[in-house]
């Protein structure tokens, strides 16, 4: 009876000491687009995974370890210790396109929410997968800066044309006159403005606008005193 007892007890300790050894891993771990992974995870073991940190009983930190690039297909592959439980979810990055192969075994898939949840840590687990490639706007910004170009260089080509227009005529009207486009090559100016600027008579300084105008030179808009003169 003594003996049978004992045995009893000494079943009952081994039990437990297996229930207080036993190793557990669970919690996320997060694949950027750019391949980086992120861990947040709670264990009892470390990973010993570069760029990871172990503290009170969390696996923290993010790593490029654990991804590869092939062209267009990447690769996420996972080597864990033997655990007596393990529930992991790695979450994929919401441009994921398609899984072209999984290897592992006691996984769920859920292709709705890009998850995958590892159950089991007999193996190491790898994933291939492709992404939705962004689209590249960069090519905008060169055309919107090569349009300003050719804008600029429009209205150089322009203003240039005009000065040199202005300068061919220069010699065939009088000196007011020539001042009279010398300060609207600056600015469209009123008439008053121009003749008090050029201190000219009244009646010489109309003769001298109704001149341009016969020569197209210049264009007067507006009524009375309140005409602009500009060039055209």
């Amino acid at each position: 009876m003594k003996k049978r007892g004992f045995l009893i007890i000494l079943l009952v300790i081994i039990l437990f000491l297996n229930e207080v050894s036993a190793s557990y891993i669970s919690g996320n771990i997060y694949i950027s687009e750019t391949g980086s992974s992120r861990f947040n995870l709670k264990s009892d073991i470390s990973l010993n995974i570069a760029n990871l940190e172990f503290n009170n009983s969390k696996i923290s930190g993010s790593t490029n370890l654990l991804t590869s690039k092939t062209k267009e297909i990447w690769t996420f592959e996972l080597a864990l210790p033997k655990y007596d439980s393990t529930f992991i979810d790695i979450h994929f990055p919401s441009s994921l396109k398609s899984i072209i192969k999984i290897e592992g075994k006691d996984y769920l898939l859920d292709i709705d929410k890009k998850t995958i949840t590892l159950l089991n840590s007999d193996s190491n687990f790898k994933i291939s997968y492709t992404l939705e490639e962004n689209a590249d706007y960069s090519w905008l910004i060169y055309l919107f800066f090569l349009i300003i170009l050719i804008c600029v260089y429009l209205l150089y080509k322009k203003s240039r044309r005009k000065k040199e227009h202005l300068e061919h005529i220069m010699p065939i009207i009088n000196g007011n006159e020539q001042k009279i486009i010398e300060i609207l090559m600056k600015s469209p100016l009123r008439q008053k403005e121009i003749r008090k600027t050029l201190n000219i008579p009244k009646a010489s300084f109309s003769r001298y606008l109704l001149n341009l105008e016969k020569k197209k030179l210049i264009i007067r808009e507006g009524e009375g005193k309140n005409k602009v003169v500009r060039l055209k």
